[in-house]
């Protein structure tokens, strides 16, 4: 919300808020998940995670075996839908101008594995020039 927030309070008349995330793919971080991401002659790296949905928030570590040891790089995320940013844009007084399924603005659909949300600001501010 704050970053919405701060987006509205510094956007030029006619800017826009151009944001690129993921959309979330709960079915990949299934409770204990541990996978092999890539496999090398002289390495391996796995990941391990976690999710809980109730508190949309993703957490895991990233670890890199090598003959001369591990290496553990831990994360922790929460993610948003892009229903949950289209309505914390609303809340902070933007709305969706328009949505991709990337930069060189391919359809959004169902199976897009991320977005491009454009931001624009819902109404003229109050004592704003139209």
């Amino acid at each position: 919300m704050r970053c919405f927030e701060n987006v509205e309070d510094r956007l030029l008349e006619g800017g826009v808020f151009a944001l690129e995330a993921f959309v979330p793919d709960p079915a990949r971080f299934r409770p204990g998940r541990l996978s092999v991401s890539n496999v090398e002659l002289d390495s391996v790296r796995l990941e391990a995670s976690h999710h809980d949905p109730v508190g949309q928030t993703i957490g895991g570590q990233t670890i890199e075996l090598r003959e001369d040891g591990a290496r553990f790089v831990p994360y922790r995320m929460r993610y948003a839908w892009p229903a949950d940013l289209d309505l914390m844009a609303r809340l902070a007084g933007l709305s969706l101008r328009e949505r991709w399924g990337g930069w060189r603005q391919e359809p959004f659909t169902r199976a897009s594995p991320q977005h491009v949300s454009v931001y624009e600001r819902a109404t003229a501010r109050p004592g704003a020039s139209t």
